[in-house]
């Protein structure tokens, strides 16, 4: 399997939520766009460091899903992680008193097992499929 060295798309996922976080700073808080803003923070932060340190590369099998699963794990929990930072950001902002309810944060951290399986077994099954679509590439040619 081939990292690729440039992530098709990423430059536009990154513009686009530059522009997000500036709409989200100016609206009140609300569970879902903060979610939002923490999943793809942590999905282009995490494919920004994949690209700079494994872009290019040339991986096993084994490594290709051990690379994906892990990745998978930290898109998960670091979604969690950054969701809350998030959280407690926005309150420290917005200085007329908590953004977020307790039951919404502690809603929230009580995800991070549940985002952090959800992750690993996501990018596994990634990897699965991309190495599958991989050897029917090399078969045909």
């Amino acid at each position: 399997m081939v990292i690729p060295k440039t992530i098709p798309g990423l430059r536009v996922a990154t513009i686009l939520l530059a522009g997000y976080v500036f709409l989200w700073v100016s609206l009140e808080g609300d569970l879902r766009r903060v979610g939002l803003l923490g999943v793809w923070s942590t999905v282009v932060m995490t494919f920004y460091l994949i690209q700079r340190f494994l872009g290019g590369r040339q991986v096993s099998l084994r490594v290709w899903l051990v690379t994906t699963s892990v990745v998978g794990l930290i898109i998960g929990a670091g979604s969690v992680l950054l969701t809350l930072f998030f959280m407690v950001l926005k309150t420290g902002i917005h200085a007329h008193g908590p953004e977020f309810i307790p039951a919404e944060i502690s809603w929230v951290w009580s995800q991070l097992p549940w985002w952090s399986l959800t992750g690993l077994v996501g990018g596994l099954g990634i990897g699965l499929v991309t190495a599958a679509i991989a050897s029917m590439r090399v078969a045909h040619h």
